[in-house]
């Protein structure tokens, strides 16, 4: 199991992912990526700049997900709690999906540890990231990796824009 950046071939994959993981939330009545986002052409921004990473497991592509380093709208206004700092320079970690074929195995949090050291070996010292209010699995996973719940910011552009947002200060 490893982590390597996207490759535009890559997208098929991706996208496949992307498009399972809609079905799973549709599944459970959870309205996050039930609209046009994320798209095709967000991914293909984020492989151009190589922020889109894949998780490969026996030569498959299982995983998907974005490290951001650069601010996040959504992230400027905060209510119900505030960030533990507020340093200009963050990472957010974004898109975080694997392939519903390996639900159950417990890998999303290894997924998780995996995308907090790349962040850490890209220099990230202030991680963020967020997730839809019903989206619980999601939830767990991200206070399991050791993620601080901080409040609510509103995502642009979403039928259902609220998100809690969390946040990792790493030494």
């Amino acid at each position: 199991m490893y982590l390597r950046k996207a490759h535009f071939n890559d997208l098929p994959a991706i996208l496949a992912i992307i498009e399972e993981a809609r079905a799973t939330l549709k599944q459970h009545d959870i309205n996050q990526w039930q609209a046009e986002e994320p798209s095709q052409s967000q991914f293909e921004n984020e492989i151009r700049q190589e922020l889109c990473i894949v998780l490969i497991i026996e030569g498959q592509i299982v995983g998907v997900a974005s490290i951001v380093e650069t601010e996040d709208a959504g992230y400027e206004a905060i209510t119900n709690g505030q960030w533990q700092t507020v340093d200009s320079l963050y990472y957010s970690i974004h898109r975080v999906a694997l392939t519903s074929r390996l639900h159950g195995q417990h890998l999303a949090s290894q997924f998780m540890t995996l995308l907090i050291t790349a962040a850490s070996l890209r220099g990230a010292k202030d991680l963020r990231i967020d997730t839809h209010p019903d989206n619980l699995t999601m939830q767990h996973v991200i206070q399991k990796a050791g993620f601080t719940y901080c409040g609510d910011i509103l995502i642009a552009n979403d039928p259902s824009p609220k998100r809690y947002a969390y946040q990792m200060i790493l030494k």
